[in-house]
């Protein structure tokens, strides 16, 4: 894959079907969330999805796929540290 900024890409997909269900791979943290805003880090940079009644109905730590229902307005990736969270999901639960 080709260099972001001198990063060496790896695995980062993302898949919305029906604007309902959302998948993304390459996840390597989960920044906050709630039922209208998910912040994801990713190999790829910061990922903002918005919407209503989102909640995370699967996460895979291990390979770093998170599924997200919910009805999504938009996903976006931020500057870096837009949406700095010194303390994410992940780091949280394996501190």
């Amino acid at each position: 894959m080709e260099d972001i900024k001198g990063i060496k890409a790896k695995h980062h997909n993302i898949t919305l079907e029906s604007r309902e269900k959302l998948n993304i791979s390459g996840v390597t943290d989960v920044g906050s969330f709630d039922e209208s805003n998910v912040i994801v880090s990713t190999q790829m940079g910061e990922l903002v999805i918005k919407g209503e009644d989102l909640r995370i109905s699967s996460l895979d730590v291990n390979d770093g796929n998170v599924s997200i229902k919910g009805l999504v307005h938009s996903i976006a990736y931020e500057s870096k540290g837009a949406y700095k969270n010194e303390r994410g999901f992940f780091k949280s639960l394996f501190k």
